[in-house]
């Protein structure tokens, strides 16, 4: 049996922004930051680490309030993007992006109101 399930739990990095597909389906994309802690000599590092994230249709409307800082909960997917690109030298180059397609969420704390 194969999983492909990821759970992250971080802060919003990037605001949602929402568009609409050719097909007429909405998807919200935005940014989840998470830090991995780790000792070099005795001294504690923080290294942040940003995931793409990705809200089809039904989760549109829970993910295109969040507010940068906002602690959450998502799980999910990773889903690989590649493409084609053409650099300056005229060679084509293939790039590669990681990103989550959103499967739930949750909000670990409310969200302010006032802000």
């Amino acid at each position: 049996m194969y999983k492909n399930r990821i759970t992250i739990i971080g802060n919003v990095s990037q605001e949602p922004t929402v568009r609409t597909t050719g097909s007429g389906v909405e998807v919200c994309n935005f940014s989840v930051a998470t830090n991995h802690f780790f000792y070099r000599n005795e001294e504690k590092i923080s290294q942040p680490e940003y995931h793409a994230c990705s809200a089809w249709d039904r989760l549109v409307p829970r993910c295109e309030h969040l507010k940068l800082g906002q602690k959450i909960e998502i799980e999910g997917r990773v889903k690989e993007n590649n493409w084609e690109k053409t650099c300056s030298c005229g060679q084509t180059v293939k790039q590669y992006r990681y990103e989550i397609q959103v499967q739930s969420i949750l909000y670990l704390e409310k969200k302010d109101e006032n802000a």
